[in-house]
Protein backbone atom coordinates (compact mmCIF):
# COMPACT_ATOMS: atom_id res chain seq x y z
CA UNK A 1 0.00 0.00 0.00
CA UNK A 2 2.67 2.45 0.48
CA UNK A 3 4.08 1.63 -2.38
CA UNK A 4 1.19 2.21 -4.35
CA UNK A 5 0.73 5.91 -2.49
CA UNK A 6 4.61 6.61 -3.10
CA UNK A 7 4.27 5.64 -6.78
CA UNK A 8 0.39 7.82 -7.08
CA UNK A 9 2.80 11.04 -5.70
CA UNK A 10 5.74 10.42 -8.00
CA UNK A 11 3.21 10.53 -10.87
CA UNK A 12 0.66 13.47 -9.92
CA UNK A 13 0.85 16.98 -10.84
CA UNK A 14 3.00 19.85 -9.81
CA UNK A 15 -0.47 21.53 -8.16
CA UNK A 16 -1.36 17.75 -6.46
CA UNK A 17 2.36 17.18 -4.80
CA UNK A 18 2.06 21.29 -3.40
CA UNK A 19 -1.27 19.86 -1.95
CA UNK A 20 -0.05 16.46 -0.62
CA UNK A 21 3.11 18.28 0.91
CA UNK A 22 1.36 20.70 2.90
CA UNK A 23 -1.51 18.44 3.84
CA UNK A 24 0.86 16.24 5.01
CA UNK A 25 2.76 19.24 6.91
CA UNK A 26 -0.44 20.34 7.88
CA UNK A 27 -1.49 16.98 9.78
CA UNK A 28 1.88 16.13 11.75
CA UNK A 29 2.36 19.90 12.62
CA UNK A 30 -1.23 21.11 13.13
CA UNK A 31 -2.26 18.16 14.75
CA UNK A 32 0.07 18.18 17.71
CA UNK A 33 -0.89 22.14 18.29
CA UNK A 34 -4.79 20.50 18.36
CA UNK A 35 -4.09 18.34 20.80
CA UNK A 36 -2.12 20.89 22.69
CA UNK A 37 -4.98 23.07 22.85
CA UNK A 38 -7.36 20.30 23.71
CA UNK A 39 -5.49 20.16 26.93
CA UNK A 40 -4.99 23.93 27.48
CA UNK A 41 -8.86 24.37 28.85
CA UNK A 42 -8.37 22.29 31.68
CA UNK A 43 -5.10 23.91 32.21
CA UNK A 44 -7.15 27.46 32.11
CA UNK A 45 -9.86 25.89 34.22
CA UNK A 46 -7.14 24.86 36.96
CA UNK A 47 -5.32 27.85 36.34
CA UNK A 48 -8.09 30.52 36.62
CA UNK A 49 -9.82 28.69 38.86
CA UNK A 50 -12.94 30.58 38.44
CA UNK A 51 -15.18 30.19 35.79
CA UNK A 52 -15.98 33.97 35.71
CA UNK A 53 -13.01 34.90 35.10
CA UNK A 54 -11.92 32.23 32.84
CA UNK A 55 -15.30 33.31 30.83
CA UNK A 56 -14.10 36.71 30.76
CA UNK A 57 -10.78 35.28 29.40
CA UNK A 58 -12.34 33.16 26.29
CA UNK A 59 -14.34 36.54 25.99
CA UNK A 60 -11.43 38.71 25.39
CA UNK A 61 -10.04 36.09 23.02
CA UNK A 62 -13.11 36.67 20.62
CA UNK A 63 -12.28 40.57 21.19
CA UNK A 64 -9.07 39.85 19.75
CA UNK A 65 -10.33 37.72 16.68
CA UNK A 66 -12.73 40.78 15.90
CA UNK A 67 -9.81 43.17 15.94
CA UNK A 68 -7.21 40.38 13.90
CA UNK A 69 -10.14 40.78 10.88
CA UNK A 70 -10.01 44.74 10.51
CA UNK A 71 -6.42 44.31 8.25
CA UNK A 72 -8.63 45.87 5.53
CA UNK A 73 -7.99 42.39 3.77
CA UNK A 74 -4.56 43.81 3.03
CA UNK A 75 -3.69 40.23 4.20
CA UNK A 76 -5.04 38.04 1.59
CA UNK A 77 -5.49 40.29 -1.09
CA UNK A 78 -1.59 40.32 -0.71
CA UNK A 79 -2.05 36.48 -0.66
CA UNK A 80 -3.76 36.46 -4.27
CA UNK A 81 -1.88 39.04 -6.12
CA UNK A 82 1.21 37.45 -4.70
CA UNK A 83 0.67 33.74 -5.19
CA UNK A 84 0.06 35.00 -8.92
CA UNK A 85 3.40 36.83 -8.97
CA UNK A 86 5.20 34.19 -8.06
CA UNK A 87 3.76 31.71 -10.33
CA UNK A 88 4.74 34.13 -12.91
CA UNK A 89 8.52 34.70 -11.85
CA UNK A 90 7.65 38.53 -11.69
CA UNK A 91 10.29 39.35 -8.98
CA UNK A 92 9.51 43.39 -9.55
CA UNK A 93 5.54 43.17 -8.73
CA UNK A 94 6.76 40.52 -5.30
CA UNK A 95 8.68 43.61 -4.09
CA UNK A 96 6.13 45.62 -4.74
CA UNK A 97 3.27 43.59 -3.34
CA UNK A 98 5.14 43.09 -0.33
CA UNK A 99 6.53 46.33 0.54
CA UNK A 100 3.12 47.87 -0.03
CA UNK A 101 1.52 46.14 2.10
CA UNK A 102 3.58 46.10 5.14
CA UNK A 103 4.00 49.92 4.69
CA UNK A 104 0.07 50.37 4.45
CA UNK A 105 -0.24 48.09 7.81
CA UNK A 106 2.41 49.49 9.88
CA UNK A 107 0.49 53.07 9.20
CA UNK A 108 -2.36 51.67 10.61
CA UNK A 109 -0.60 49.98 13.61
CA UNK A 110 1.03 52.86 14.35
CA UNK A 111 -2.13 55.08 15.17
CA UNK A 112 -4.04 52.85 16.33
CA UNK A 113 -1.48 51.35 19.28
CA UNK A 114 -0.76 55.54 20.07
CA UNK A 115 -4.28 56.42 20.07
CA UNK A 116 -5.93 53.17 21.75
CA UNK A 117 -4.59 53.71 25.66
CA UNK A 118 -6.27 57.48 25.89
CA UNK A 119 -9.67 56.10 23.89
CA UNK A 120 -10.37 52.83 26.13
CA UNK A 121 -9.00 54.76 29.16
CA UNK A 122 -12.95 56.05 30.16
CA UNK A 123 -15.12 53.00 28.95
CA UNK A 124 -16.71 51.13 31.88
CA UNK A 125 -14.78 47.87 30.73
CA UNK A 126 -16.26 46.01 33.90
CA UNK A 127 -19.92 46.80 32.36
CA UNK A 128 -19.52 46.03 28.73
CA UNK A 129 -17.90 42.71 29.38
CA UNK A 130 -20.42 41.84 32.52
CA UNK A 131 -17.88 41.44 35.28
CA UNK A 132 -18.35 42.63 38.45
CA UNK A 133 -15.53 44.68 40.12
CA UNK A 134 -15.07 42.33 42.95
CA UNK A 135 -13.97 39.54 40.66
CA UNK A 136 -12.11 42.01 38.43
CA UNK A 137 -10.90 45.72 39.27
CA UNK A 138 -11.27 47.88 36.62
CA UNK A 139 -7.41 49.24 36.67
CA UNK A 140 -6.63 45.38 36.21
CA UNK A 141 -9.04 45.09 33.21
CA UNK A 142 -7.88 48.50 31.56
CA UNK A 143 -4.11 47.21 31.84
CA UNK A 144 -5.53 43.87 30.44
CA UNK A 145 -6.96 45.76 27.73
CA UNK A 146 -4.08 47.94 26.46
CA UNK A 147 -1.16 44.63 26.57
CA UNK A 148 -4.06 42.42 24.33
CA UNK A 149 -4.98 45.29 22.22
CA UNK A 150 -1.10 46.09 21.48
CA UNK A 151 -0.04 42.66 21.43
CA UNK A 152 -3.17 42.13 18.83
CA UNK A 153 -1.38 45.27 16.86
CA UNK A 154 1.77 43.86 16.71
CA UNK A 155 0.48 40.22 15.38
CA UNK A 156 -1.88 42.34 12.88
CA UNK A 157 2.06 43.46 11.47
CA UNK A 158 3.95 40.43 11.60
CA UNK A 159 0.94 38.07 10.47
CA UNK A 160 1.30 39.39 6.91
CA UNK A 161 4.48 37.18 6.99
CA UNK A 162 1.46 34.24 6.61
CA UNK A 163 0.37 35.73 3.61
CA UNK A 164 4.15 35.30 2.26
CA UNK A 165 4.28 32.10 3.16
CA UNK A 166 0.91 30.77 1.64
CA UNK A 167 1.83 32.50 -1.57
CA UNK A 168 4.95 30.76 -1.40
CA UNK A 169 3.31 27.48 -0.59
CA UNK A 170 4.63 27.01 2.62
CA UNK A 171 1.25 26.65 4.61
CA UNK A 172 2.55 24.05 6.70
CA UNK A 173 4.90 26.53 8.46
CA UNK A 174 2.01 28.51 9.50
CA UNK A 175 0.77 25.50 10.93
CA UNK A 176 4.26 25.20 12.88
CA UNK A 177 4.00 28.83 14.26
CA UNK A 178 0.60 27.92 15.14
CA UNK A 179 1.92 25.16 17.39
CA UNK A 180 4.64 27.03 18.70
CA UNK A 181 2.00 29.68 20.61
CA UNK A 182 0.10 26.69 21.63
CA UNK A 183 3.25 25.29 23.39
CA UNK A 184 4.03 28.48 25.20
CA UNK A 185 0.51 29.29 26.07
CA UNK A 186 -0.25 25.92 27.67
CA UNK A 187 3.71 25.45 29.70
CA UNK A 188 2.54 29.04 31.44
CA UNK A 189 -0.63 27.93 32.08
CA UNK A 190 0.14 24.42 33.57
CA UNK A 191 3.82 25.36 35.38
CA UNK A 192 2.76 29.45 36.11
CA UNK A 193 1.31 29.15 39.87
CA UNK A 194 -1.90 30.74 39.94
CA UNK A 195 -2.59 33.85 41.78
CA UNK A 196 -5.25 36.62 42.44
CA UNK A 197 -8.05 37.44 39.69
CA UNK A 198 -6.33 40.14 38.65
CA UNK A 199 -2.66 38.96 38.58
CA UNK A 200 -4.07 35.81 36.61
CA UNK A 201 -5.60 37.69 33.44
CA UNK A 202 -2.50 40.26 33.45
CA UNK A 203 -0.42 37.73 33.45
CA UNK A 204 -2.33 35.58 30.40
CA UNK A 205 -2.66 38.95 28.45
CA UNK A 206 1.27 39.23 28.51
CA UNK A 207 1.83 35.67 28.03
CA UNK A 208 -0.71 35.66 25.03
CA UNK A 209 1.07 38.56 23.00
CA UNK A 210 4.58 37.06 23.34
CA UNK A 211 3.62 33.53 22.58
CA UNK A 212 1.97 35.15 19.34
CA UNK A 213 4.26 37.44 18.43
CA UNK A 214 7.73 35.93 19.09
CA UNK A 215 7.04 32.97 16.19
CA UNK A 216 6.46 35.14 13.57
CA UNK A 217 9.30 37.54 14.04
CA UNK A 218 11.29 34.45 13.60
CA UNK A 219 9.41 32.99 10.68
CA UNK A 220 9.34 37.01 9.01
CA UNK A 221 13.51 37.30 9.67
CA UNK A 222 13.92 33.60 8.56
CA UNK A 223 11.96 34.23 5.07
CA UNK A 224 13.24 37.96 4.41
CA UNK A 225 17.15 36.11 5.40
CA UNK A 226 17.04 33.47 2.93
CA UNK A 227 13.66 32.62 0.10
CA UNK A 228 12.92 36.53 -0.34
CA UNK A 229 16.01 38.17 0.60
CA UNK A 230 15.09 40.33 -3.04
CA UNK A 231 12.24 41.42 -1.92
CA UNK A 232 12.86 42.45 1.86
CA UNK A 233 10.44 45.63 2.68
CA UNK A 234 11.45 49.45 1.87
CA UNK A 235 9.85 52.25 1.55
CA UNK A 236 11.57 52.88 -2.06
CA UNK A 237 9.32 49.62 -3.10
CA UNK A 238 6.27 51.18 -2.21
CA UNK A 239 3.73 51.74 -4.68
CA UNK A 240 0.31 53.45 -4.85
CA UNK A 241 -0.43 50.87 -7.80
CA UNK A 242 0.50 47.94 -6.28
CA UNK A 243 -1.18 48.95 -3.05
CA UNK A 244 -4.77 49.96 -4.86
CA UNK A 245 -4.66 46.30 -6.32
CA UNK A 246 -3.64 44.74 -2.86
CA UNK A 247 -6.50 47.39 -1.32
CA UNK A 248 -9.07 46.56 -4.18
CA UNK A 249 -9.07 43.06 -3.82
CA UNK A 250 -8.83 43.02 -0.14
CA UNK A 251 -11.53 45.49 0.04
CA UNK A 252 -14.27 42.47 -1.10
CA UNK A 253 -12.31 40.53 1.50
CA UNK A 254 -12.57 43.04 3.93
CA UNK A 255 -16.03 42.91 3.94
CA UNK A 256 -16.68 38.93 3.68
CA UNK A 257 -14.16 39.07 6.85
CA UNK A 258 -15.80 41.39 8.89
CA UNK A 259 -19.33 39.62 8.04
CA UNK A 260 -18.18 35.95 8.37
CA UNK A 261 -16.43 37.56 11.95
CA UNK A 262 -20.18 38.42 13.44
CA UNK A 263 -21.15 35.17 12.40
CA UNK A 264 -18.56 33.25 13.92
CA UNK A 265 -16.98 35.27 16.69
CA UNK A 266 -19.41 36.78 18.30
CA UNK A 267 -20.87 33.57 20.06
CA UNK A 268 -19.03 33.91 23.55
CA UNK A 269 -19.97 37.54 23.62
CA UNK A 270 -23.49 37.07 22.82
CA UNK A 271 -23.68 34.20 25.09
CA UNK A 272 -22.13 36.53 28.26
CA UNK A 273 -24.50 39.25 27.38
CA UNK A 274 -27.75 36.47 27.54
CA UNK A 275 -26.75 33.96 29.59
CA UNK A 276 -23.77 35.24 31.30
CA UNK A 277 -20.04 34.33 31.56
CA UNK A 278 -19.95 31.13 33.60
CA UNK A 279 -22.06 29.66 30.38
CA UNK A 280 -19.18 30.49 28.27
CA UNK A 281 -16.87 27.76 29.91
CA UNK A 282 -19.79 25.27 28.94
CA UNK A 283 -20.10 26.46 25.27
CA UNK A 284 -16.28 26.41 25.13
CA UNK A 285 -16.44 22.72 26.27
CA UNK A 286 -18.93 21.73 23.59
CA UNK A 287 -17.28 23.76 20.58
CA UNK A 288 -14.08 22.48 21.24
CA UNK A 289 -15.01 19.13 21.02
CA UNK A 290 -17.84 19.47 18.35
CA UNK A 291 -15.06 21.75 16.55
CA UNK A 292 -12.34 18.57 16.12
CA UNK A 293 -13.09 17.55 13.06
CA UNK A 294 -13.82 20.82 11.53
CA UNK A 295 -10.58 21.76 12.56
CA UNK A 296 -8.67 18.44 11.71
CA UNK A 297 -10.58 18.80 8.30
CA UNK A 298 -9.07 22.32 8.00
CA UNK A 299 -5.66 20.63 8.00
CA UNK A 300 -6.57 19.51 4.64
CA UNK A 301 -7.75 22.63 3.25
CA UNK A 302 -5.01 24.82 4.33
CA UNK A 303 -2.30 24.60 1.26
CA UNK A 304 -6.10 24.86 -1.04
CA UNK A 305 -6.69 28.35 -1.82
CA UNK A 306 -2.82 29.43 -3.08
CA UNK A 307 -2.57 26.68 -5.16
CA UNK A 308 -6.55 27.45 -6.48
CA UNK A 309 -5.19 30.55 -7.08
CA UNK A 310 -1.87 29.92 -8.78
CA UNK A 311 -3.97 26.89 -10.90
CA UNK A 312 -6.12 29.31 -11.90
CA UNK A 313 -2.96 32.01 -13.36
CA UNK A 314 -2.29 28.28 -15.25
CA UNK A 315 -6.03 28.18 -16.64
CA UNK A 316 -5.94 24.94 -15.18
CA UNK A 317 -9.97 25.29 -14.52
CA UNK A 318 -10.30 21.73 -14.70
CA UNK A 319 -8.07 20.78 -12.02
CA UNK A 320 -9.68 23.08 -10.21
CA UNK A 321 -12.96 21.37 -10.35
CA UNK A 322 -11.95 17.95 -9.82
CA UNK A 323 -10.11 18.95 -6.73
CA UNK A 324 -13.59 20.41 -5.32
CA UNK A 325 -15.03 17.20 -6.15
CA UNK A 326 -12.48 15.31 -3.68
CA UNK A 327 -13.15 17.67 -0.87
CA UNK A 328 -16.52 17.60 -1.07
CA UNK A 329 -16.48 14.28 -0.97
CA UNK A 330 -13.99 14.11 1.66
CA UNK A 331 -16.25 16.92 4.10
CA UNK A 332 -18.91 14.68 3.92
CA UNK A 333 -16.87 12.07 5.58
CA UNK A 334 -15.80 14.60 8.39
CA UNK A 335 -19.74 14.96 8.30
CA UNK A 336 -20.15 11.77 9.25
CA UNK A 337 -17.53 11.81 11.94
CA UNK A 338 -19.64 15.03 13.95
CA UNK A 339 -22.20 13.51 13.77
CA UNK A 340 -20.67 10.25 15.98
CA UNK A 341 -18.72 12.48 18.31
CA UNK A 342 -23.01 13.15 19.51
CA UNK A 343 -22.69 9.85 20.73
CA UNK A 344 -19.25 9.44 22.16
CA UNK A 345 -18.95 13.46 23.90
CA UNK A 346 -20.29 11.97 27.45
CA UNK A 347 -17.19 9.65 28.06
CA UNK A 348 -15.22 11.72 25.52
CA UNK A 349 -15.19 14.74 28.29
CA UNK A 350 -15.22 12.78 31.26
CA UNK A 351 -11.63 11.93 29.85
CA UNK A 352 -10.37 15.19 28.72
CA UNK A 353 -12.10 17.33 31.27
CA UNK A 354 -12.05 15.23 34.10
CA UNK A 355 -15.22 14.61 36.70
CA UNK A 356 -14.27 17.65 38.51
CA UNK A 357 -14.95 20.44 35.35
CA UNK A 358 -17.39 18.32 33.45
CA UNK A 359 -20.58 20.58 32.47
CA UNK A 360 -23.95 19.34 32.28
CA UNK A 361 -24.14 16.49 29.39
CA UNK A 362 -26.61 17.79 27.17
CA UNK A 363 -27.75 16.21 23.83
CA UNK A 364 -29.50 19.03 22.69
CA UNK A 365 -26.20 21.11 22.97
CA UNK A 366 -24.22 18.72 21.18
CA UNK A 367 -26.41 18.25 18.51
CA UNK A 368 -26.42 21.81 18.00
CA UNK A 369 -22.67 21.93 18.21
CA UNK A 370 -22.10 18.87 15.51
CA UNK A 371 -24.55 20.48 13.12
CA UNK A 372 -22.16 24.08 13.30
CA UNK A 373 -19.23 21.77 13.03
CA UNK A 374 -20.81 20.39 9.79
CA UNK A 375 -21.38 23.74 8.36
CA UNK A 376 -18.11 24.86 9.17
CA UNK A 377 -16.87 21.98 7.14
CA UNK A 378 -18.23 22.77 4.12
CA UNK A 379 -17.91 25.99 4.30
CA UNK A 380 -14.01 25.71 4.23
CA UNK A 381 -14.24 23.82 0.88
CA UNK A 382 -16.56 26.27 -0.62
CA UNK A 383 -14.64 29.61 0.61
CA UNK A 384 -11.44 28.16 -0.39
CA UNK A 385 -12.40 27.33 -3.72
CA UNK A 386 -13.86 30.91 -4.17
CA UNK A 387 -11.16 32.77 -2.81
CA UNK A 388 -8.81 31.38 -5.01
CA UNK A 389 -10.49 31.66 -7.87
CA UNK A 390 -11.33 35.57 -6.70
CA UNK A 391 -15.24 35.10 -7.35
CA UNK A 392 -15.96 36.66 -3.95
CA UNK A 393 -19.56 37.89 -4.74
CA UNK A 394 -21.80 35.40 -3.13
CA UNK A 395 -19.69 35.05 0.15
CA UNK A 396 -20.24 38.75 0.70
CA UNK A 397 -23.85 38.55 -0.07
CA UNK A 398 -24.66 35.73 1.86
CA UNK A 399 -22.03 36.56 4.62
CA UNK A 400 -23.50 40.14 4.73
CA UNK A 401 -27.05 38.76 5.10
CA UNK A 402 -25.87 36.22 8.15
CA UNK A 403 -24.17 39.00 10.11
CA UNK A 404 -27.00 41.32 9.59
CA UNK A 405 -29.21 38.53 11.37
CA UNK A 406 -27.08 37.25 13.46
CA UNK A 407 -27.67 39.35 16.66
CA UNK A 408 -31.73 39.40 16.51
CA UNK A 409 -32.00 35.92 15.74
CA UNK A 410 -29.40 35.07 18.45
CA UNK A 411 -31.98 36.86 21.36
CA UNK A 412 -34.68 35.59 19.96
CA UNK A 413 -33.35 31.97 19.90
CA UNK A 414 -32.25 32.39 23.21
CA UNK A 415 -35.55 33.31 24.64
CA UNK A 416 -37.35 30.82 22.99
CA UNK A 417 -34.98 27.84 23.77
CA UNK A 418 -34.23 29.10 26.88
CA UNK A 419 -29.95 28.67 27.21
CA UNK A 420 -27.24 29.48 25.36
CA UNK A 421 -27.54 26.63 22.52
CA UNK A 422 -30.29 29.57 20.94
CA UNK A 423 -26.32 31.56 19.88
CA UNK A 424 -25.46 28.44 18.62
CA UNK A 425 -28.83 27.85 16.36
CA UNK A 426 -28.42 31.07 15.15
CA UNK A 427 -25.24 30.34 14.09
CA UNK A 428 -26.07 27.51 12.21
CA UNK A 429 -28.68 29.54 10.42
CA UNK A 430 -26.83 32.35 9.40
CA UNK A 431 -23.94 29.85 7.72
CA UNK A 432 -26.40 27.99 6.36
CA UNK A 433 -27.16 29.99 4.03
CA UNK A 434 -24.32 30.27 2.58
CA UNK A 435 -23.42 26.36 2.20
CA UNK A 436 -26.77 26.34 0.15
CA UNK A 437 -25.86 29.41 -2.21
CA UNK A 438 -22.33 29.17 -3.07
CA UNK A 439 -22.29 25.60 -4.60
CA UNK A 440 -24.74 26.52 -6.96
CA UNK A 441 -22.43 29.34 -8.13
CA UNK A 442 -19.43 26.82 -8.16
CA UNK A 443 -21.27 25.22 -10.12
CA UNK A 444 -22.20 27.56 -12.32
CA UNK A 445 -18.27 28.82 -12.63
CA UNK A 446 -17.21 25.34 -13.65
CA UNK A 447 -19.53 25.30 -16.30
CA UNK A 448 -18.35 28.80 -18.09
CA UNK A 449 -15.38 28.79 -17.75
CA UNK A 450 -14.70 24.76 -19.17
CA UNK A 451 -16.86 25.33 -21.60
CA UNK A 452 -15.01 28.44 -22.82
Amino acid sequence: MIKKVLEKFRNAGENDKIVYKNVLGAFLVKGCALFVTLYTLPSYIKFFNNDEVLGLWFTILSLLNWILNFDLGIGNGLRNHLSTAISLGNKEDVKRYISSAYISIGAIVTVLSVIFPFVIYKVDLNNLLSIEKIEISPKALYITAVIVFVGVMVQFWLKLINSVLYALQKSSVNNFLVLCTNVMILVVAVVFPSGTNDRNIIVMAIVHAVAVALPLIVATVSVFAKKLRYAIPRIKYFSKEHGKKVLSLGGIFFFIQIAYMIIMSTNEFLITKTSGNADVVDYQAYYKLFSLASTVFALALTPLWSVITKAKAENNIGWIKSTYKKFMLLGGVFCIGECGLVVLMEPLMKIWLGADSLPEISYLSGIMCALLGCAMIMNGVFSNIANGTGELKVQAICFGVGAVLKVPLSYLLVSILGSWNGVVLANIICMGIYCIIQPISLIKYFKNNLSS
